[in-house]
């Protein structure tokens, strides 16, 4: 078959691509008729699906401010409003907890995100992963991790997380520059958010894990830097190196959009990125994803790998997204909505999209490999030698070690992995592909 592969191809001197293309997650393109959409979810809940690994989101819609980069945001942190809305979270997991579905295979990981996870009062977060606990059937190894912020997470609340089953804590930090913080709309300055971080780390209770971001406003190589080298400083298990995805919706992508504020150009991201990845491995630090580092065995960053790999995930809360055999679906985003389903004792399932397992696996094995740093092609494409020559330039270029389908990216190809996946997730459906099911391991 012949394959036009040159549109695809790394420029030879200079950048390798024009710009980092954003990954989007692969959805099915057929969505389940609203209508149909309990009667579905009720047939769901009675299957025992395939094996495969299985994760629980919680999703908290509620922050105490937003910040300039995030498009997350959806409800104004209030006391009365965050009681309601645990009280109801908590009436859908013991609610959907009974079924077959729930109860069919073992969770290996829970992730609770926003909004604000940490928002929530002690109380309330200890109601919610007891619960949790004691409802779903999570393995004796079961990854737990509440993202939060410094924000309101004080020694009552993480001792509540703690006493109640976490043993992971990701924080949003994005840069300890506290000019920059605090125009991003963070309030914690640099000193601030070490102590915090410091503290926490210190305790030795559970996995802490940070998030650098690179592409922010007036960032500095100096400025970044200065972050890498405060990281290597603390007690922490894991690091995130994040590029700022700019979303036209937030008040920061409006601002771009306007000339008020100025981002650094993609060569300097590369740039960051690279130093990143070079600090870090000079530093001792193990690699397990193009955007995670973990300092040790305690930090596994499993939910995030899996969600990559294709793992099917329970989720819980207003707005919050799953994904079963394949079948995706998402919550309502309106807490009313959410509300009045709940009432009436349905899922409140606003969106849901039927069923591409073939389609949907491949996807997502391709993923997962090109997010940990390396694949095989010939797992999904029964004849991958049409691709070869792409791979060869891509290696030409710097991007990757090929032998034959497989391949190893290198930090650069790392860095533009998005641009490679989203070439190959283009070109291999024009292939014959293999017929074969692979698990997450």
């Amino acid at each position: 078959m012949s394959l036009d592969l040159t549109r695809f191809y790394a420029a030879a001197d200079g950048l390798p691509f024009p710009d980092r293309w954003a990954v989007m997650p692969w959805r099915p393109q057929q969505p389940v008729p609203p209508q149909e959409i309990p009667a579905q979810w009720q047939a769901l809940c009675q299957r025992q699906l395939p094996a495969n690994k299985r994760l629980v989101y919680l999703h908290i819609p509620f922050c105490a401010t937003h910040c300039k980069f995030c498009g997350f945001y959806q409800n104004k942190l209030e006391a009365e409003a965050t009681e309601q809305y645990c009280d109801y979270l908590i009436r859908e997991i013991e609610q959907e907890a009974p079924s077959p579905l729930h109860q069919s295979a073992p969770i290996h990981a829970v992730y609770f995100g926003g909004g604000t996870p940490t928002a929530l009062s002690a109380k309330q977060l200890h109601r919610i992963i007891s619960t949790l606990r004691r409802r779903l059937p999570l393995a004796p190894d079961c990854e737990i991790t509440v993202e939060g912020r410094i924000l309101n997470f004080d020694d009552e609340r993480i001792d509540a997380c703690l006493e109640s089953g976490a043993n992971r804590f990701s924080v949003g930090i994005q840069t300890f520059d506290t000019r920059v913080r605090q125009r991003m709309g963070r309030r914690a300055t640099r000193e601030e958010a070490i102590q915090f971080l410091r503290k926490l780390g210190e305790r030795d209770r559970a996995a802490v894990v940070c998030d650098l971001m690179f592409g922010l406003p007036e960032q500095t190589p100096e400025s970044w830097r200065e972050d890498l080298q405060i990281v290597r400083d603390l007690p922490l298990d894991g690091v995130d190196l994040y590029a700022l995805n700019l979303l036209p919706s937030t008040p920061l992508g409006k601002a771009v959009e306007n000339k008020r504020v100025s981002l650094p150009d993609v060569a300097m991201r590369r740039d960051f990125y690279l130093e990143g990845e070079a600090f870090l491995a000079r530093d001792g630090w193990h690699q397990i994803s193009n955007s995670h580092w973990a300092r040790n065995t305690r930090e596994r960053n499993l939910y995030n790998l899996l969600i990559k790999k294709g793992a099917d995930c329970l989720a819980f809360g207003s707005s919050a997204g799953g994904n079963l055999g394949g079948q995706s679906y998402m919550t309502a985003r309106s807490l009313e909505a959410y509300y009045q389903q709940l009432d009436a004792g349905l899922k409140p399932i606003m969106m849901m999209t039927a069923a591409t397992a073939s389609e949907h696996r491949w996807r997502l094995d391709l993923q997962g490999g090109i997010e940990a740093g390396r694949y095989d092609l010939s797992r999904i494409i029964t004849d991958p030698f049409p691709l070869e020559p792409l791979l060869q330039q891509w290696q030409q270029c710097g991007l990757m070690h090929s032998d034959g389908p497989s391949f190893n990216l290198t930090p650069a190809g790392r860095f533009w992995a998005s641009n490679m996946l989203q070439a190959l997730q283009t070109l291999i459906p024009q292939l014959t592909l293999r017929n074969t099911h692979h698990a997450n391991g």
